[in-house]
């Protein structure tokens, strides 16, 4: 902790402590800094600082035009980012609300989900007009890409590996066949990413380590599967899927029908979230190596069905 009230200190903040750990994953760190005043500090355990600045100039982008995510604060030298122990750190206002509980056995209500889509289609008018001095790396194909690599891995480890590499490799050809309207893309737009106050309105939204230059549809098509089929369900729930749709095409300039193609970018962002779950896996001696165990890959069978 010595090392985190150092580098706060670079901030003119009025109060560095307490310094509380609010959660961790294999990509962040991220803590609660204060209590009158409150900060949250992201450190990051993978993303390079160019990876960082992209991020950075999307979410001053975006709170330029007026679309409710919280502020990133720089230091007194005016850097948007500090090291702790070589690992780059980034401090933002703390975002007062709440996130919805979304499971199989709680939905959220159309009402709720439609406020969601709507703060989508806000972005989504900003995201297309959107660049960079710092192009990130990532792009919408890198974690299908992921997987392929390691095409020899998932054919002797994973029950279901050469069926899923082929699915994988069909979906890459579909995404790069496609044009559609690029722009800047959450591209991990679930429930526990977007808050509300305690009269269910939409406050903001969080998290872009996930963020990247991608086609505005896949966006949306995995955030849609988010709120209205959570893991652990055998289909979606329609009312709650239209519902987000209709909140998105409510205020995007650029709107979308539940049809086919819909449904074909539904399989790609599900596909994509399942590689990267399973190329998590590979190196995990312990897990069970079962293609049809994953939720998201269950997800993309069912849309692959329509």
């Amino acid at each position: 902790m010595k090392k985190i009230t150092e580098s706060l200190k670079c901030y003119d903040l009025t109060e560095i402590s307490p310094v509380n750990l609010l959660r961790e994953s294999s990509d962040n760190e991220f803590f609660i800094i204060g209590e009158k005043n409150k900060k949250i500090l992201r450190i990051s355990k993978r993303l390079p600082i160019e990876d960082i600045r992209f991020e950075y100039e999307a979410i001053k982008c975006l709170s330029t035009s007026g679309t409710p995510v919280p502020k990133w604060l720089t230091t007194k030298t005016g850097s948007f980012y500090t090291l702790i122990d070589g690992k780059v750190a980034v401090l933002f206002d703390f975002l007062d609300g709440h996130h919805i509980k979304v499971d199989k056995d709680h939905l959220p209500t159309q009402d709720q989900a439609y406020n969601a889509g709507k703060g989508l289609g806000v972005m989504s008018n900003t995201a297309f007009k959107f660049t960079s001095s710092s192009p990130r790396k990532r792009n919408i194909f890198s974690e299908l890409e992921r997987s392929v690599t390691l095409f020899n891995i998932f054919i002797k480890q994973f029950e279901g590996g050469k069926e899923f590499i082929d699915q994988v490799k069909e979906i890459i050809e579909f995404g790069k066949s496609q044009n559609e309207i690029e722009g800047f893309i959450h591209n991990d737009y679930r429930p526990s990413n977007v808050f509300f106050n305690n009269d269910n309105k939409f406050v903001g939204i969080i998290d872009f380590d996930w963020s990247c230059i991608g086609p505005l549809i896949k966006d949306l098509t995995l955030a849609v599967v988010e709120w209205s089929f959570p893991d652990g369900a055998t289909e979606p729930d329609f009312k709650i899927f239209d519902s987000f749709l209709e909140g998105y095409n409510s205020s995007a300039t650029h709107k979308w029908l539940r049809n086919n193609k819909l449904y074909s970018w539904i399989k790609f962002a599900t596909l994509s979230d399942a590689s990267t779950y399973f190329c998590d896996l590979v190196d995990d001696p312990n897990s069970t190596k079962k293609i049809i165990k994953s939720y998201m890959y269950r997800k993309y069978l069912f849309f692959s069905r329509i």
